[in-house]
């Protein structure tokens, strides 16, 4: 019988093949201990620069759609056809540092109530980028999606885990999925990815740690890991019309709390959403007054925050 590999890294193509060879040059040249497959999934792309990354890296196992699927369905292709330890959700947009997945899997081993855990994640600056968290609560929803004075900024932050900060290990209530170790136990109690929250990965990674905490599993941020992720270079918003990818957010929040929460804060996040458009408007309407915003700019803000608003109004929204 052949023995599992501590961990199976799946990441999916988004026709960013640049992106994604620097990814799996990387990962293969700084992964030294554990032992490990990479699945890469083609997420219906056009084959640029496929055949060439087969060539570079012949051990990585590809899988192919016929027709363009979600973050969670993709990843759960990986998820029930490989076998390994532990397994990890990955971004192409990544560039891994030295000995980011052996520190992991150190870090699963040593932990054994931990089911889920992500690692220290850096912008292309080197600065921190946000990546472990408190509670997703309606009071934050409302701070994200409203215009704030410059004074009351920091209240945007409150859900940011200040663990990111340091570097101690620490319990959080939820990690990035740009990089997202769950552990097999953990994935069977749990289960994969729910597919039915958003196309493009939104807030399965949320879910999926609520689900770990509820299941009796641990979810942990593990700094010795440390990736740098070049946060918006798969998915661009519209550089016209609603922002498509913000629009998509708040409809998977609105579904997360709904499925976490119950109908009352369901209802609570509805009014949320349609409550703020006034606010918002007005912020708006001063921004291109005072010549802060252009006239593109300001239509395309507008239309995202109406096509928000218009969400909290209908019966069901996901």
């Amino acid at each position: 019988m052949t023995q599992k590999p501590d961990l199976v890294i799946s990441i999916v193509n988004h026709s960013n093949p640049e992106l994604l060879h620097d990814c799996l040059r990387t990962l293969f040249a700084t992964t030294r201990q554990c032992t490990f497959e990479v699945w890469v999934v083609d997420n219906a792309t056009d084959g640029r620069g496929v055949e060439a990354m087969r060539r570079d890296f012949p051990q990585v196992r590809w899988l192919f759609n016929k027709e363009r699927k979600g973050f969670s369905a993709n990843h759960n292709q990986v998820l029930t056809q490989a076998k390994a330890r532990h397994f990890c959700v990955f971004n192409d947009d990544t560039i891994v540092h030295e000995g980011a997945f052996d520190a992991l899997v150190r870090f699963m081993d040593a932990n054994p109530r931990v089911g889920m855990a992500g690692a220290r994640l850096l912008n292309a600056d080197g600065t921190v980028q946000n990546c472990a968290f408190r509670e997703m609560t309606l009071a934050q929803a409302l701070w994200d999606i409203c215009f704030l004075p410059r004074p009351l900024h920091f209240l945007k932050r409150q859900h940011i885990h200040p663990a990111q900060y340091g570097y101690e290990q620490a319990r959080v209530s939820w990690v990035l999925g740009a990089c997202m170790v769950v552990r097999e136990e953990c994935l069977r109690d749990v289960g994969l990815l729910d597919e039915r929250l958003s196309p493009l990965g939104n807030t399965e990674d949320t879910d999926w740690c609520v689900r770990a905490w509820k299941a009796g599993w641990e979810v942990a941020f593990c700094p010795d890991a440390v990736i740098t992720h070049l946060t918006s270079r798969s998915f661009r918003p519209s550089a016209s019309g609603p922002d498509k990818i913000r629009v998509e957010l708040w409809r998977t929040r609105l579904a997360f709390f709904r499925k976490h929460h119950g109908r009352l804060h369901e209802q609570l996040m509805r009014l949320i959403l349609v409550g703020t458009l006034p606010w918002n408007s007005f912020v708006l309407t001063q921004s291109l007054v005072r010549r802060r915003l252009s006239l593109s700019e300001y239509k395309r803000q507008l239309s995202t925050f109406l096509r928000i608003s218009e969400m909290g109004l209908r019966a069901r929204v996901g």
